[in-house]
């Protein structure tokens, strides 16, 4: 069994916060090689927004830094460095938007995480993936931090340099794997399409996905939904905090569903005995007098009903649709099937939403690829399901 690591092989990593240090990092990544190792560390569930508040990289050709996105503000410059490579991360979607926060965004992506589950690897976090591999076993053990405070301890940087000390020699190791299995060029369309779609959807409605809102039915109780966490999120924007350190999601709901009389029995709410979501009591009173007041029609109605392929739960397409829940359930078994023979994750064989989108609408032969295509199926996706599906319909249709 490998000995844990717990700092990089030429030992700790001093963090880059002073312009001249960064100016010396410039000079290092003229020549980075031809791939450059990025990660992130974030506050997420601590800070307002999901930005990266440390960033590591390690050239195939250049040393490894520890870059202050805080004291260094713009990191184009070092965008332009390494404009020419290709950037490994692990589990991309996580870090590529926070990273444009500093100004760093990749030309070109190889994800470790995807190769991984693409060569059918039972565990795919990087620690599990890197002794795999390359039997060399990272210490896990700072991975919940506060990374927006300064300063950062050494065994903290520590820690964060060693999510990219071996992530080239990873990425050099994982792409010959897949070329010997035939699947680099399916490594390479899912590349290219995270590249295109990590940015996160943005709702126009946000308060009405909060986890518990689907029990506030009456429009005066969306109204209060909305109006509170609308405040909430005013709050955690001026105080830089997550929205639920102002107030937690069930808190907030509480007072949706039982909105207290006065101020008074507000104040006798449980939640008012923690003195940092005591502070705004009166921001939350004020917000229920408000919609209190509100006539009926600025009252929002109920949320439009959802289109089939965006429901998840088989149960409830039963419910709906129990022939199209039926077909759903054979294309989910197929993808599953194909998958573990093939040694595969089945969230990589076809998307879920792929899935949903061709069992929601499909009515004749012609519509399968159609549907692949709006569900952003790729190439090799559709050339291995397409048939698959078709010939699963075919016999549907004749039950």
């Amino acid at each position: 069994m490998s000995e844990t690591l717990y700092r990089p092989r030429l030992g700790s990593v001093p963090l880059t916060d002073k312009q001249q240090q960064y100016r010396d990092c410039l000079r290092e990544y003229r020549t980075p090689g031809q791939y450059v190792a990025f990660d992130t560390e974030r506050a997420s569930g601590i800070r307002y927004l999901d930005k990266a508040y440390l960033i590591q990289a390690k050239g195939q050709s250049a040393p490894l830094v520890l870059l202050d996105p805080l004291a260094l503000d713009d990191l184009s410059d070092f965008n332009k460095a390494c404009k020419n490579t290709t950037w490994v991360l692990h589990a991309a979607k996580e870090d590529l938007e926070c990273m444009e926060w500093a100004g760093l965004v990749a030309p070109r992506l190889f994800d470790t995480q995807i190769a991984a589950k693409l060569l059918g690897y039972e565990h795919v976090g990087l620690g599990a993936v890197t002794e795999d591999v390359l039997g060399v076993k990272l210490a896990k053990n700072h991975t919940r931090e506060n990374w927006s405070l300064r300063p950062l301890k050494q065994s903290w940087l520590d820690y964060a340099a060693l999510d990219v000390e071996y992530l080239v020699e990873l990425a050099i190791a994982l792409k010959e794997r897949l070329e010997a299995a035939g699947r680099l060029s399916w490594a390479q369309q899912e590349f290219s399409y995270i590249l295109a779609n990590y940015h996160r959807p943005r709702s126009s409605e946000p308060w009405r996905h909060l986890k518990g809102a689907g029990k506030a039915r009456s429009p005066r109780q969306l109204g209060l939904l909305r109006e509170l966490y609308n405040k909430r999120d005013e709050i955690a924007r001026e105080a830089d905090l997550a929205p639920h350190r102002v107030l937690p999601n069930r808190d907030l709901v509480d007072l949706v569903l039982q909105p207290p009389a006065s101020y008074q029995e507000l104040s006798r709410r449980s939640f008012m005995k923690r003195r940092q979501l005591r502070r705004h009591a009166r921001r939350w009173w004020q917000a229920i007098k408000k919609v209190r007041s509100l006539p009926s029609e600025q009252l929002p109605g109920k949320a439009p009903l959802r289109k089939l392929h965006e429901i998840r739960a088989i149960a409830t397409w039963e419910k709906i649709d129990p022939a199209r829940a039926q077909l759903y359930r054979l294309f989910k078994e197929d993808v599953s099937t194909w998958a573990q023979e093939n040694h595969i994750w089945a969230e990589c064989a076809l998307s879920p939403s792929a899935i949903r989108q061709v069992a929601a609408y499909w009515e004749k032969s012609d519509d399968t690829a159609t549907l692949l295509e709006a569900a952003a199926a790729r190439s090799w996706q559709k050339e291995i399901f397409l048939p698959r599906l078709e010939e699963i319909c075919a016999h549907w249709t004749k039950k």
